[in-house]
């Protein structure tokens, strides 16, 4: 079996009962100053090697496949975690013993996996030709710039856990850059979905008119002959999300094993293979004593293959061969457009001359055939002038393309002298080893002469192949320029075809409509955040008034404008109001921007406390209310030109739906809320 195959990889942590916030912390890399790293490095059982000035290549990849620094997210992440089992009703099994933790045979709510692989391979796609000294934690990597091929790895991989388990249950993921290998922490909640619980009632609906619906016990009081005027109808159960463990990942040791082997498959044949990583090998396919291997390797053992590993390998440093990329031709086009314009323009001018009725017909006529004349010679001249500077760029991209071919060609002799000098040197490290090893058994004295050996055979066929590539590498140039010559004389006669001039004048005007359009799409966008802004600071201002009076309730149009200043708030930040926390985290994020001048410390605590009840006792967010808000939103972000009053009478207030037409405003008599809101 083949070990040196480059392999991706995938770690299943152990299955959690709950999730803790110093978990959380560390995978986002929360609080972690230079002196968090140095201690986590001291602990030498761990053999960790933390680098903290790699800290800053660390991201994360967020809904949508957003791109974000890691640990830039307002909620941490074990926050998050709550927050998705909140609004699948997950509540845990509490120890009755002790009632702050979590019951051993809780349910299992979380779990967390590592995407990792080859180290070789991620780290060229990390840092390309960039020196990492990976061994050396305390290395200064401040200079290193990531490259977008990782993270293009992280979204084709983000893109895979997504289809696999719900982007909504994929709470986090993290990649570090900032260890020994390159990996991917993925954090999710396994959920299923399942028909609801309970009887699935009847509905009967009236053949002439859909709108009227009636129960069964209404169908049954009609009169017989009113009842075959109804057709009955059976509703079909809905499904729920749920926590299920074991549902997703197997009920049995059995049915996780089978699962986690076709996670594997699955994983190479839509990710790994597109990077040159093969699956990694089935544990039912390995050897006893491999099996023992993988179950006891730690960091340590990990560290030492993979140096021993670079060892063997230095020797390909010498087979890379230089990849001249093709260069593709570009030619200025014909800029014409202005010099035929004014041609035509002038020839018009000439004809508008109205004609002598009597007198002065051939001084009309020998005075138009001049100009008309000269405005002919005067477009000829501009379009050989223009053909000219056609010409000076065409010369001017060959000159550039013969240059770098060129310089291709004297690196290629360079390294070629390079090789024979390594080759040399290899010659004589290979008699001084064979000195070395004389006193050795000779079996081994047989397997180092080989293994030299067959390095010098390789070196000199190398040698031989890139003598043969610079042979060839010159035929193709003058091969290349031949065919160039040939391509200019075509494109001369090409240039001059009414086809193209008018396909170059629409492909023109396509971009002039392209960037407006985008112009018009960004400026929508910056109207869209200035009219949640004006929410906010209606909101605000409305609540400031408030703070410096002496009221203690709400009036109608306080408590309008302050609702409608949070769901801004919400919607700008990103925010889900469908649980309590949501909301809470709303309000929160409302008073945090709030200017408190002119108001006491302790009329400051009361109308803030006040606020956060109102905002998460006293009124809902409903599903109507909240896209009705949106679109008032939309509708206001549509033209520069649209502006409509954010309070008051007949504005946003009352264009927009209360909340609950029945309760009180104000703080005065609190009351319960009706209904649970829903999230956008």
């Amino acid at each position: 079996m083949q070990s040196n195959i480059p392999r991706a990889a995938i770690h299943v942590g152990k299955d959690k009962k709950s999730f803790s916030a110093q978990v959380g912390n560390e995978a986002e890399r929360r609080g972690w100053d230079e002196n968090v790293y140095r201690l986590k490095n001291a602990d030498k059982d761990k053999n960790n090697h933390y680098n903290f000035s790699r800290k800053n290549l660390n991201f994360e990849i967020v809904k949508g496949g957003k791109v974000i620094p890691l640990g830039s997210n307002l909620i941490p992440l074990h926050e998050r975690v709550q927050m998705r089992l909140d609004e699948l009703g997950f509540k845990p099994y509490m120890d009755a013993r002790h009632p702050d933790q979590v019951s051993k045979n809780s349910p299992n709510c979380t779990v967390g996996m590592i995407f990792s692989g080859d180290h070789d391979v991620l780290y060229n796609l990390a840092f390309g030709n960039q020196r990492i000294d990976t061994a050396n934690p305390d290395a200064d990597h401040s200079h290193i710039v990531l490259q977008q091929d990782i993270i293009q790895w992280a979204k084709d991989t983000y893109d895979f856990v997504c289809r696999k388990w719900g982007e909504e249950n994929i709470i986090s993921f993290a990649v570090h850059c900032d260890e020994t290998s390159i990996h991917a922490h993925v954090q999710t909640i396994p959920v299923e979905k399942v028909k609801k619980r309970g009887r699935i009632g009847s509905k009967y609906i009236n053949k002439n008119n859909p709108n009227i619906v009636l129960s069964t016990k209404e169908w049954k009081t009609l009169p017989k002959e009113e009842r075959d005027n109804y057709t009955k109808q059976t509703a079909s159960k809905d499904f729920v999300e749920r926590v299920f463990y074991a549902k997703v990942w197997g009920e049995t040791r059995k049915a996780k094993s089978e699962y986690l082997s076709q996670l594997h498959t699955d994983y190479h044949n839509e990710v790994g293979c597109k990077y040159g990583l093969a699956r990694g090998i089935p544990y039912n396919e390995l050897s006893e004593e491999e099996k023992r291997g993988r179950r006891h390797k730690n960091k340590i053992v990990l560290e030492a293959e993979r140096q021993a590993k670079a060892a063997l390998d230095k020797v390909e440093k010498y087979a890379v061969l230089a990849t001249i990329d093709k260069q593709e031709l570009t030619f200025p086009l014909l800029n014409i457009k202005t010099p035929v314009q004014e041609a035509m323009d002038a020839v018009k001018k000439e004809l508008a001359i109205p004609i002598p009725a009597l007198i002065g017909q051939k001084t009309w006529r020998e005075e138009r055939t001049i100009n008309i004349n000269d405005a002919i010679k005067a477009l000829i001249a501009a379009i050989n002038a223009e053909r000219d500077k056609q010409n000076n760029g065409i010369r001017a991209s060959v000159n550039k393309t013969y240059t770098y071919y060129m310089q291709k060609l004297n690196k290629l002799v360079v390294d070629n002298k390079t090789l024979w000098n390594e080759n040399d040197t290899l010659k004589v490290e290979n008699t001084e080893v064979k000195q070395r090893i004389s006193q050795l058994d000779e079996n081994a004295v047989r397997r180092v002469t080989a293994q030299k050996d067959a390095v010098i055979k390789s070196l000199n066929n190398q040698l031989a192949s890139k003598n043969e590539d610079i042979t060839k590498l010159k035929t193709d140039y003058n091969t290349l320029w031949e065919k160039y010559k040939i391509l200019v004389l075509q494109w001369n006669d090409l240039s001059k075809q009414p086809e193209i001039i008018e396909a170059v004048k629409r492909v023109e005007e396509r971009k002039v409509q392209e960037a407006e359009a985008k112009r018009e799409e960004q400026a929508r966008q910056d109207r869209h955040q200035g009219v949640l802004d004006r929410f906010i600071s209606e909101g605000h201002k409305h609540l400031k008034a408030f703070s410096q009076s002496s009221r203690i309730d709400f009036d109608e149009k306080e408590a309008k404008v302050i609702y409608y200043g949070i769901m801004a708030t919400a919607t700008k930040s990103n925010i889900a109001l469908r649980s309590p926390q949501g909301a809470k985290f709303a309000v929160e994020r409302f008073l945090a921007s709030m200017d408190w001048n002119g108001c006491g410390n302790y009329r400051r605590e009361c109308v803030a406390h006040w606020t956060k009840l109102f905002a998460t006792d006293e009124v809902v967010y409903t599903e109507p209310i909240i896209q009705n808000f949106l679109s008032f939103i939309d509708y206001m972000s549509c033209s520069a030109d649209t502006y409509v009053s954010l309070g008051g009478s007949n504005g946003c207030a009352d264009q927009l739906t209360n909340w609950d037409g029945k309760q009180k405003l104000g703080l005065g008599a609190p009351s319960k809320k009706e209904s649970q809101g829903f999230s956008r």
